[in-house]
Parts: C-alpha cells; structure tokens; sequence
C-alpha cells in the first residue's frame, strides 16, 4: 500500500470515533441526550450531576467512558499520521504542507483531549479542545488552496471549505450557548457536534475521494509519459514515410 492511499484510509478510519460515541452512550444507566450532554461527557469518569446550579447542569455517567477516550485517541493520531503521509502529494507545496502541519498538530490536540476528561484535569482538557479547532480550520483552508486548482477533484476543496465553515458557525452557536445566549435553546451538545463531529466527518469524506483519485505526482507521471510516448510515435511516423518518386529528366 502506498502512504497516499495509507493516508487516505487513515483519514476514512478517524470517522469510527462516531459509532464509538454511540456505543458508549447506549451503556448509560439514564438516557444520554444528543442536545444536552457534551461530546466529552462520554468520556467523563464520574458519576452524578455536573456544574450544579448552572444553565449547563446535567447528568453524567459514562461507564464505557475509557473506550470513548480511547476512541478520541485514536481519531486524533489518525488525523495526525495522514497528515503527515500526504505532506507531499498536495499539487501547491507550500500551502499543501502548511496545511498538513497544521492538521497534524491538531490530530495531537485531539489525543490530548481523550488523555485528559474533563472531570478529572478540566484546565488541559479545555486548552486541548480550544488550540484544537483553529489549528484545523487554518489547516483546512490552507488545503483549498493547496487543492483549488490541480489534479485531485474539485469535490475535496469544495467539501473542505463547506466543512470548515460550518464547524466554525457551530463553535461560534456553541460559544453563544455556552454563555446562555439564543443558541441555548438548541443545547450544548448538539452545537458542539455541529463544531466538532463536523471536522470527523470531514477527514473520512475527504479521504474517500482520495481514495478514488491517484495522486497527483502519478497523473502528472502518467500523463508526460503518454504525452512522450505520442511524440516518439509521431517521429518513428515522420522517419517511415515513404519518399516520392524522383520523376526521370
């Protein structure tokens, strides 16, 4: 397997952290709510009511809470690695591997977040989330235009730039929501998906259509290699052509 396709399915793999929320949230003694309860709630290691008193109170318990950590651990390294693999397949190379570093920094935030709950080392676990998002989104962008115009199809800036902007919109409701503004209404945990799980689903996508597409440096191989072929074909042409008869005086 080369490393863009390891890369691509890298990216396609980061996606299990989804079902893994799923399943993790199916083992709760109450029922976990997809508008109230935040992503890292799932991997909480308490048991009871969280922030008491406050607009943002609820219940936590998460007793699959290690495989939900395990999942986001998981999901940032394989963020990071693809980013990393495909460093030199972008068809502009400064953007391309701007882009992949900052991707790959933010795959290592991601990890951060799963090594620390919220619960047990809030501070860290905070900073992760918050360096995380940016990171991304600056890296995404970077890959538009290190993408907007090449080989690879218009789909993977198109999906990356639609991808980017909703999780900023999200983080921006989630901000507001947090704060107890308009964005209450539709709670904590569905805005801070819409931030968030945005950017899981945005990596497995993106890595389907990589996986459909060679790698730029192979088509442009490819293509000189045919285009060579032709001219080779059109001189061995030119030096077979039979020469007219001289007419005698």
């Amino acid at each position: 397997m080369t490393r863009y396709r390891a890369a691509a399915w890298l990216w396609i793999s980061a996606a299990v952290l989804l079902p893994v929320q799923v399943a993790v949230a199916a083992r709760w003694p109450r029922a976990y709510s997809w508008r109230s309860n935040t992503i890292s709630d799932l991997g909480a290691t308490m048991c009871g009511f969280a922030d008491v008193g406050s607009r943002a109170e609820r219940f936590v318990c998460s007793p699959w809470h290690v495989l939900a950590n395990a999942g986001t651990v998981f999901n940032g390294l394989a963020l990071a690695i693809g980013a990393l693999l495909l460093w030199r397949f972008w068809p502009r190379r400064v953007s391309g591997r701007a882009g992949s570093l900052l991707l790959a920094i933010g795959g290592l935030l991601v990890v951060g977040v799963g090594l620390t709950p919220w619960d047990l080392l809030p501070d860290a676990h905070h900073a992760f989330a918050l360096l995380q998002a940016p990171l991304q989104w600056a890296g995404m962008l970077l890959l538009v235009r290190a993408t907007w115009h090449g080989a690879l199809p218009r789909a993977v800036p198109v999906v990356t730039a639609s991808a980017a902007m909703l999780s900023i919109a999200g983080f921006a409701l989630f901000v507001d929501a947090l704060a107890g503004g308009p964005s209450a209404s539709l709670g904590l945990g569905l805005t801070e998906r819409v931030a968030f799980d945005t950017l899981t689903l945005w990596s497995a996508v993106v890595g389907v259509l990589l996986l459909r597409q060679r790698p730029p440096q192979a088509q442009a191989q490819a293509q000189a290699q045919a285009q060579a072929q032709a001219a080779a074909a059109i001189s061995a042409g030119r030096g077979t052509r039979p020469r007219r008869a001289s007419s005698s005086p």
